[in-house]
């Protein structure tokens, strides 16, 4: 069986062709239908910002469950609001689409276009909201964590390469992952995802990793994204649960994490360090707020 194809139409996301092999593959088992999204007008390119597509890879795993209801609300009620409100001077157009993983990988903010059509990727003011039934960690099983970040950043880049293909503009990309665990579905080894990361041309391509602790997980987190994934340490962060946290402190802990991956999401010259450096200044009736 073949384990690396390179597509060319992504091959420019990365300083080396080669290095783009792995996802290649990934991305050569993609049918342009499930990458399809809302497409960039011209009118919108007019301020001279630029393309982003930013594409969430959130894990479903079972151990996620305590904080479903949470991830769907606060994507539905809260994200948009405090991402406009980042995004400050970032003039750049932005897409978002996303994927869930638990052992399988589904696409979710599935929504009809104008045209009637099944759309993946969203303009900030048409993301449809997130459903049930597109993230259920009570459906969950184990966590493809090594594969969901292959899988969503194939889908990024097919889509990405689409909209160059239609506009002329070279898209940045951007793909957030969130997880409370280790990898434990095959690819288990991860050098196949460092080979991507480290690979990719990091002016276009950018990898942040959002680690939230619900349970037994990660030890070190941030030293298995960047040792291990990769990633670059400014754009690590981990939220871990200090010993005897209530649920109220929990909340308040998620509603954190979720401010700050707004805050890297609104723009790109925006690290997840520095997002939540940004978060800590908060005042304490925002922190009041946030239960």
């Amino acid at each position: 069986m073949p384990t690396k194809s390179v597509d060319p139409t992504i091959a420019a996301f990365f300083k080396d062709p080669d290095a783009s092999s792995v996802v290649g593959l990934k991305a050569s088992q993609i049918v342009a239908p499930i990458v399809r999204g809302e497409d960039v007008r011209p009118e919108e390119l007019m301020m001279g910002g630029g393309l982003r597509i930013v594409q969430f890879v959130l894990d479903r795993s079972p151990s996620m469950e305590p904080v479903g209801n949470m991830l769907r609300e606060d994507f539905n009620t809260e994200f948009v609001p405090a991402v406009k409100e980042a995004r400050e001077d970032d003039i750049s157009v932005l897409r978002i689409g996303g994927t869930s993983f638990s052992t399988d990988i589904e696409p979710i903010w599935k929504g009809k276009g104008l045209s009637g059509v099944t759309e993946y990727y969203h303009s900030i003011d048409n993301l449809p909201a997130l459903t049930r039934a597109e993230y259920d960690p009570e459906r969950g099983y184990t966590t493809a964590l090594h594969d969901a970040i292959l899988d969503g950043t194939a889908r990024a880049l097919k889509f990405a390469a689409d909209q160059q293909q239609k506009t002329g503009t070279a898209p940045d990309v951007d793909v957030i992952v969130l997880t409370d665990g280790a990898n434990n579905c095959n690819p288990r080894d991860p050098a196949v995802v460092k080979d991507m990361v480290v690979g990719a041309n990091k002016r276009r391509v950018r990898f942040i990793f959002f680690y939230f602790e619900t349970g037994d997980g990660l030890e070190n987190p941030k030293d298995y994204a960047v040792s291990e994934l990769g990633f670059d340490g400014e754009n690590v962060m981990e939220f871990k649960q200090g010993p005897g946290e209530t649920k109220e402190e929990r909340r308040k802990r998620f509603r954190r994490m979720m401010r700050v991956m707004s805050r890297v999401s609104a723009s790109k010259g925006m690290s997840a360090v520095q997002a939540a450096a940004t978060q800590q200044v908060a005042t304490a009736t925002d922190d009041e707020d946030l239960v």
